[in-house]
């Protein structure tokens, strides 16, 4: 492609997303820098592209990046396209308040996927990502650069994903008809900047190929998405609850079944209830501050069976899954429901997923239960019971 077909390919671009005339569309890319041949044109045109793009975007925009993959699991579809990213990056941070401003729900997109291209086909534990979301990624990048921002955050990513086919589709069915026109309107975020120079970004994609990628920070986000029942969001939700009041620093699978065992509703809490187990008592986490002779540990009177740490106004927890409690709920749990022929993630699932992978992580509260292989048999045969959907 020459550069003066990828001016004009740009400049159409620009008039689909904001509906302007081409000579208004031919100057305002311009004074973006949208038709030089550098940040703004179409991505690999000009930058060596490392092998893994992650390593361009911010915090934010990498755990969407990784949830997309969860969320193609969890619809259960081989791969991961442009629509999957757009509903991670629909579940928070820039992109999450851009979408609500305009009254637009991750659960829309959610069942606006589900709609046009079905759910659960074959289980697919690592989707990959689609040439079309490659293509995605190296979009953002340049998207952000014509904004003079070198890191992408997930705001760039919807910019691309606004010219790709079905999420603008998506999008335009919900009330968005320009993705971009959505990004430029908001006063939120940081003003336009001049692009970044072009050999920056050539220096960045050198950096990014000796070196490599980072890992995001806090971590990955956990999927815990519409294919959850209420009553399985509430006890995870629940033990990252507890995880926070007892100060520990990681949400572990002992936190998460302390959520499960606790739920108040569910097959979880009608198997507990029907075979008379006693709700598990929580151990107290070491304190952050020994040397604190004022700390001490209260029973928290929202839960007697939590001791909650009150002696300094700091905490170390972070609410972060570890890896083994975020593979329970992005993957285990979704084995088990497929292993069963069940569509809806209840607390029986999560329970079993506990149980049949990481029993030896909650010791502590499997000591004070049945045998592991009797709970397994009681909620097996309780599943798929009655949860909310």
């Amino acid at each position: 492609m020459t550069r003066n077909q990828r001016s004009k390919r740009a400049i159409r671009l620009r008039m689909a997303q904001t509906g302007e005339k081409y000579t208004q569309a031919r100057r305002a890319a311009a004074a973006a820098g949208d038709t030089s041949g550098g940040a703004g044109d179409d991505p690999g045109v000009t930058i060596t592209w490392p092998t893994d793009s992650l390593g361009w975007f911010t915090d934010q925009a990498y755990n969407a990046i990784l949830l997309a993959d969860d969320e193609a699991r969890m619809l259960g579809q081989p791969r991961v396209d442009p629509e999957h990213m757009l509903l991670a990056a629909a579940r928070r941070g820039n992109v999450e308040r851009l979408l609500a401003g305009a009254g637009i729900s991750a659960r829309a997109i959610h069942d606006a996927i589900a709609a046009i291209k079905g759910s659960g086909g074959e289980l697919e534990l690592r989707p990959r990502r689609s040439p079309a979301s490659e293509r995605v990624l190296r979009r953002a990048v340049t998207a952000a650069a014509a904004r003079g921002v070198l890191g992408p955050s997930t705001e760039h990513l919807l910019i691309a994903l606004g010219e790709q086919e079905l999420p603008a589709r998506i999008l335009a069915e919900l009330g968005v008809s320009s993705a971009q026109a959505l990004v430029d309107a908001d006063q939120e975020l940081p003003p336009i900047r001049p692009p970044v120079d072009h050999a920056r970004l050539e220096r960045r994609a050198a950096q990014l190929t000796a070196h490599g990628v980072e890992p995001p920070r806090p971590g990955p986000i956990p999927p815990l998405f519409e294919r959850f029942t209420a009553q399985a969001r509430a006890a995870v939700n629940a033990g990252v609850t507890y995880s926070r009041r007892v100060n520990d620093r990681w949400f572990e699978p002992a936190h998460l079944l302390f959520g499960v065992l606790n739920a108040e509703a569910g097959v979880a809490a009608a198997v507990r209830a029907r075979y008379g187990w006693d709700r598990p008592l929580a151990p107290a986490a070491d304190p952050r501050y020994p040397e604190d002779e004022d700390m001490m540990w209260r029973r928290d009177p929202g839960n007697e069976n939590v001791l909650a740490y009150v002696g300094s106004p700091h905490s170390r927890a972070t609410g972060i899954f570890t890896p083994e409690a975020r593979r329970i709920v992005a993957e285990d749990v979704i084995i088990i429901a497929e292993r069963l022929d069940h569509g809806a993630l209840t607390t029986g699932h999560v329970l079993l997923a506990i149980l049949e992978r990481y029993a030896y992580l909650t010791i502590d509260f499997i000591d004070a239960l049945p045998p592991s292989r009797e709970i397994t048999a009681a909620v097996t045969g309780a599943l798929p019971g009655e949860e909310d959907t």
